[in-house]
C-alpha cells in the first residue's frame, strides 16, 4: 500500500476517533455512570496513537530513533485505548470486577506493556527484528480486546438488533478484520494484509461514528444503547 495512501488513512482515523470522542463524552457523563467514561476515553487515546503514528509514516527520512519512539507511543496508545473500551464493557459481566477496580485498570495496561516490551526485547536479538516483535505482540493484545467488545455485543444481539439493528457488531467486527490484517502485515503478508487492515479500521470507525452521530442530540441516551452499553447484565 502506498505511503501516501496509509497517510490519508491514518488521518482519516484520527478525525473518526476524534468525532467519537466527542459524540460519546455528553451521553456517558450526562448517563451518571462514571465507569462509561471508559468509552471517550478509550477512543480519545486511540485517536492520540493513530495522530502519533502519521508522523511515523511521514518520518522515511527522519533519524530511526525518532520513528522508533513515534512508532512504539502509537501503537501502546491504540492498545491502551482498546483495553478501556474492552473494560468498560466487562462491568455488566461476570468480570466486572476488572472495571471496577482503578488498580486493576490501571495494573492491567502496565502489565501488557511490561509483557510485549520484554517480550520484543528477548525475542528481537534473535530474529533481529525487536519493534516488529513488539508491534506483533500489541496487534495481538488489540485483536483479543476487539473480539471480546465483538461478544459483548453479540452476545446480547436481541438488543443491540432493536436499539441499533446490529451494526455495532459489525462495526467492531470491522475492528478485528482491522487487527487481523495488521497482524498478517507483520508477518510480511504484503500491501495487500496492510490495506485489509486500514479498510477494516475506516468501516469500523465510519459505522461507529454514523451509530454515534447521525440522528442523535447531545448526551442522547440513544447512543449508549447503539453501542450495546445498556444491555443487560450477565
Amino acid at each position: 500500500m502506498g505511503s501516501e495512501l496509509a497517510f490519508a488513512a491514518e488521518i482519516l482515523s484520527a478525525i473518526a476517533a476524534l468525532t467519537l470522542v466527542y459524540s460519546t463524552l455528553e451521553p456517558c457523563k450526562s448517563s451518571g455512570i462514571q465507569y462509561l467514561l471508559g468509552v471517550p476515553a478509550g477512543f480519545a487515546l486511540i485517536a492520540i496513537g493513530f495522530i502519533t503514528g502519521i508522523p511515523y509514516l511521514a518520518a522515511g527520512s527522519s533519524p530511526p530513533s525518532i520513528m522508533l519512539v513515534t512508532g512504539v507511543i502509537s501503537l501502546l496508545t491504540q492498545t491502551y485505548g482498546l483495553l478501556f473500551i474492552s473494560l468498560t464493557y466487562a462491568r455488566k459481566t461476570r468480570l466486572r470486577i476488572l472495571g471496577e477496580s482503578i488498580i486493576l485498570e490501571i495494573a492491567i495496561p502496565v502489565l501488557v506493556t511490561i509483557g510485549a516490551v520484554t517480550f520484543a526485547i528477548i525475542s528481537g536479538p534473535t530474529t533481529g527484528a525487536a519493534v516488529p516483535t513488539l508491534e506483533t505482540t500489541l496487534r495481538l493484545v488489540m485483536a483479543i480486546c476487539t473480539l471480546y467488545v465483538l461478544y459483548e455485543t453479540e452476545r446480547n444481539w436481541s438488543f443491540t438488533q432493536r436499539a441499533s439493528e446490529g451494526f455495532v457488531t459489525v462495526a467492531f467486527g470491522f475492528l478485528f478484520v482491522e487487527q487481523v490484517g495488521f497482524l498478517l502485515a507483520s508477518f510480511d503478508f504484503g500491501d495487500v494484509a496492510v490495506f485489509l487492515g486500514y479498510e477494516g479500521r475506516i468501516l469500523g470507525l465510519a459505522i461507529l461514528v454514523a451509530l454515534t452521530v447521525l440522528g442523535m442530540k447531545k448526551a442522547d441516551v440513544n447512543v449508549l444503547k447503539r453501542l450495546g452499553l445498556t444491555a443487560l447484565a450477565h
